[in-house]
């Protein structure tokens, strides 16, 4: 064999050798480190979630409001119990609302109340208090996914 082909042969060898030491050393530095540092993916939006549109009922509570009638001299007594049917994504937002501005809500719905008549409390939907109540939930929640507004119980004497 000749010098140069021993040497070309060599340095084929070499060449070999090195490319695998180093495709070796990238995989080894690949293990050790990883592939990257990955991405915090951000997190699902509520409306994004498997059951978010599941609609919810949320509590909107308990009132009791006199109303009174100075052409009869009577009073009309109300007692009502009322909720919020709306998407689950959209639940949780109107809860810690509702919680932070509970008094002036509350206080809110008893003013719109004290302003009906018989008339409007013997309509057997409720519509102008369920409209009221909606009302009221537009100014402490302006974005609300309110569906329904309902009641668990519902009533109202006159004396």
């Amino acid at each position: 064999m000749s010098a140069t082909r021993i040497e070309t042969s060599l340095s084929r060898n070499l060449t070999f050798r090195s490319g695998k030491l180093v495709a070796a050393a990238l995989m080894l530095l690949f293990l050790v480190v990883g592939c990257g540092t990955p991405h915090p993916q951000p997190e699902k939006a509520a409306k994004d979630m498997p059951d978010a549109l599941v609609p919810v009922e949320v509590d909107l509570g308990k009132f009791e409001c006199t109303i009174p009638n100075d052409k009869t001299n009577s009073t009309i007594t109300i007692d009502f119990h009322v909720f919020a049917k709306m998407p689950r994504y959209k639940s949780q937002e109107l809860i810690d609302m509702l919680e932070t501005h509970q008094n002036r809500f509350r206080h809110d719905i008893l003013l719109r109340v004290r302003k009906f008549d018989r008339p409007s409390l013997n309509d057997p939907d409720l519509t102008r208090l369920r409209g009221e109540i909606h009302t009221a939930l537009n100014e402490i929640l302006p974005e609300n996914k309110v569906d329904l507004i309902g009641f668990y119980h519902f009533q109202f004497l006159e004396e």
